[in-house]
């Protein structure tokens, strides 16, 4: 809880450089203002720092996609720790659930290549104590592999182990606490030229489950056995969904010939819209996950004020003897006693409208069903 009552959620994000946290974070903020509309809840960006950096990016997106081609690494990866602070608001005072999503640098991910000084440790401690752990998937480096060279070296681009590390970790920690909710997504990003229900002109959404299965099977099996709370979700993510993959490089690395990197180019769908799919469906499970977990505070929280609120109304008219009585009634006493007692009232009241407000959402965002990309593990 902050000073202002607002129920905090860390969501954890784990993946290596340029894997597209940065803009699997812009689309879940897009696709969750169009996810959210004519409800009475809305999400948006809070706090200068995060206004602004979710901005630049946009601003940069936007140039690409004017320009008629896209390149993820022209967006820039992140260069040092960032935190995304990100609100759901039902439109009641201080009944909002904050989103706090930490980027850091790829570089920090890997101990090989982690610079001296990276406060991974924090980051570590961040990932540890989130409810939900995403784990974002390059979707074009699993399905542009075309040579045995491409798959030997498919685990180290995606950093596969560090993340079973951290997921692990992470599980361990659910372990640590039954009664709480854990939700696990791995989340495919720049999905866009392997589903042909967003523009794309080919299926091979088969495929990708069955890399992403290949690839994370140690992952997926360890939940049940570490954490059979935890549910794990798979949620592939069209992060612009106006752009299809034109060519794929695999290019030695300077000083290790033996390693290769990754990039890929995107050419633009006209009209170049952006046509984000698949974060509606990250955001409605982050929803379930954490809106019902907001509704058991609440419902603490009013149960309690109703008490308070309860007696307060007892004290204001608890009868003190005849004359002291009088004497209340003339120095002011009992009228100050009451008056006290409805600011009570009313945020009991208050605390019974959030409740209700919540409710409503929960039972909103239960009703809708997520997309067929979807799959539960």
């Amino acid at each position: 809880m902050t000073d202002t009552s607002r129920l905090v959620y860390r969501i954890g994000m784990v993946g290596p450089s340029r894997v597209g946290k940065t803009s699997l974070i812009t689309a879940l903020l897009r696709g969750g203002q169009h996810l959210l509309e004519g409800t009475p809840v809305a999400m948006k960006a809070i706090g200068s720092s995060t206004q602004k950096r979710l901005g630049q990016h946009r601003r940069d997106l936007e140039g690409s996609l004017l320009a008629g081609k896209f390149r993820p690494g022209a967006l820039g990866g992140t260069q040092e720790k960032f935190l995304f602070h990100l609100l759901l608001d039902p439109g009641v005072p201080d009944a909002g659930i904050e989103l706090q999503l930490l980027d850091y640098p790829g570089g920090w991910f890997d101990p090989v290549t982690r610079p001296p000084g990276a406060d991974w440790e924090e980051c570590e401690h961040f990932l540890e104590q989130s409810s939900v752990l995403i784990v974002p998937i390059d979707a074009a480096v699993l399905m542009e592999a075309t040579s045995a060279t491409h798959l030997r070296v498919m685990p180290s681009i995606l950093a596969t182990t560090q993340v079973g590390d951290v997921v692990r970790s992470w599980l361990t920690e659910r372990k640590r606490r039954p009664d709480e909710p854990g939700l696990l997504m791995l989340c495919p990003v720049k999905c866009e030229s392997y589903f042909d229900d967003n523009g794309g002109d080919r299926d091979d959404s088969e495929e990708l489950l069955t890399w992403v299965r290949r690839l994370y099977h140690d992952v997926i099996d360890a939940v049940p056995g570490e954490a059979p709370h935890v549910r794990t979700l798979y949620c592939p993510v069209d992060t612009i969904g106006c752009v299809e993959i034109t060519g794929a490089e695999w290019t030695p690395e300077p000083g290790d010939p033996a390693t290769l990197a990754f990039s890929a180019e995107y050419g633009v769908r006209p009209p170049g819209r952006q046509a984000i799919k698949g974060a509606d469906d990250v955001l409605m499970a982050l929803c379930r996950h954490l809106v019902g977990a907001r509704q058991r505070v609440e419902e603490a929280v009013a149960t309690e004020k109703g008490r308070t609120a309860t007696t307060a109304e007892r004290y204001a008219e608890r009868h003190e003897g005849f004359f002291l009585d009088i004497w209340y009634v003339l120095n002011g006493e009992r009228r100050y006693r009451r008056e006290a007692a409805e600011d009570v009232r009313g945020a009991a009241v208050e605390a019974d409208k959030r409740v209700t407000a919540l409710t409503e959402i929960i039972e909103d965002l239960a009703s809708r069903r997520p997309g067929g990309r979807v799959r539960q593990w």
